[in-house]
């Protein structure tokens, strides 16, 4: 996929291998236990993670680091995983990534 930007290329990306990269962002939806424990212990295995709202997190997972470890973590801290989904981004969050990124200078086409 390429994507222009002014004339100049804004991004330039093989689909398939874009998708499998971001293979391991999960969405996660937690209840009960110790939700705080569980979350510094899941940042302690070098995820990347952002909260929305009290029980809803966006993970990143790092190469070596499975969702297995996720529900032994919550295990051992009496947390729930209610839910667990695998994101991928769209052709449209893709697009949106590369304009707002600087335009490289690949030249004008």
């Amino acid at each position: 996929m390429l994507i222009l930007k002014d004339g100049k290329i804004a991004t330039y990306c093989n689909l398939e291998e874009e998708r499998r990269a971001n293979r391991k962002f999960l969405e996660l939806e937690t209840r009960g236990g110790d939700e705080p424990s569980f979350n510094a212990a899941v940042e302690a295995l070098g995820v990347e993670m952002a909260t929305s709202g009290k029980q809803k997190i966006k993970l990143v997972l790092p190469e070596g680091v499975e969702v297995r470890d996720l529900y032994r973590l919550a295990a051992d801290r009496q947390v729930q995983i209610r839910r667990l989904d695998f994101k991928k981004d769209s052709l449209q969050d893709i697009f949106l990534k590369a304009m707002e990124t600087e335009v490289t200078d690949h030249g004008r086409l």
